[in-house]
């Protein structure tokens, strides 16, 4: 396969990244742009690779169980989740809030990990969800962690397009943001992801000078109206993302 096949092949494959359903060779092509017949060589080498899957219509795919291959390798071979876990589980179960682990790709942070409090009913854990990074605390510590230069080059690349509509849309309110987790230590937002929640978040910071990732308390909005009890949170994030910096 050349290396523009294998990029046609992981773009059709990344259509699946915006939708909860099956899509069809059209419906995929339309999302990229691409020609029927281009895209249906796409998903004729995904399908046999068992990276798409037929649904019983045969008409229409979905992602198919060889996805969890690579998926697998990346997790078991990642060292900052590995070195994390015991932290996030700590926080969970000491606080009783929900515990996630995030990176940065691009202008967007992807989870990597989540341990649920005692008290949330069970759900699909959100491995590989994506969100704009600076409409989120774990974005915000993070690109608070950054040097300047880094931080101006992924807020060029970024929509400032609202998630909610508490979420910050200019540049002028998202840089402020920014500086206050540079003052604090951890960012805070309300409700800009997903109305009815809140979370504190600190980024980790390796040995190496380099920025890993993020360490999230997460929970309903309720949780994180007390300012002490916020605050509290954030030190928690703060202490664990030092600790698991220390190890990487």
């Amino acid at each position: 396969m050349s290396s523009s096949a294998l990029l046609k092949a992981f773009e059709a494959l990344e259509a699946f990244q915006n939708t909860a359903g099956s899509l069809s060779v059209r419906d995929i092509a339309e999302q990229k742009g691409e020609t029927l017949s281009s895209v249906q060589r796409s998903v004729y080498t995904l399908e046999v690779l068992g990276y798409l899957e037929r649904e019983e219509t045969g008409k229409r795919f979905v992602p198919g169980r060889g996805c969890l291959r690579p998926v697998y390798g990346y997790l078991r071979n990642n060292r900052f989740l590995e070195n994390a876990t015991p932290y996030l589980i700590d926080l969970s179960e000491r606080l009783a809030s929900r515990a996630d682990l995030s990176v940065l790709d691009g202008a967007d942070i992807v989870y990597l990990s989540r341990i649920p409090s005692r008290d949330e009913l069970l759900n699909l854990a959100p491995l590989g969800r994506r969100w704009p990074a600076i409409h989120t605390a774990s974005g915000r510590a993070i690109l608070a962690a950054m040097t300047d230069e880094h931080m101006a080059e992924v807020l060029s690349a970024t929509s400032f397009k609202k998630t909610t509509i508490h979420s910050l849309d200019t540049i002028q309110d998202v840089t402020s943001a920014i500086e206050e987790v540079r003052k604090m230590g951890y960012a805070f937002q309300s409700e800009e992801v997903l109305i009815g929640a809140a979370s504190v978040s600190a980024a980790v910071v390796g040995t190496d000078g380099r920025v890993h990732g993020a360490i999230i308390l997460g929970g309903p909005v309720g949780a994180f109206q007390d300012r002490d009890k916020r605050h509290g949170f954030g030190v928690a994030v703060i202490k664990a993302a030092q600790a698991i910096g220390a190890l990487i």
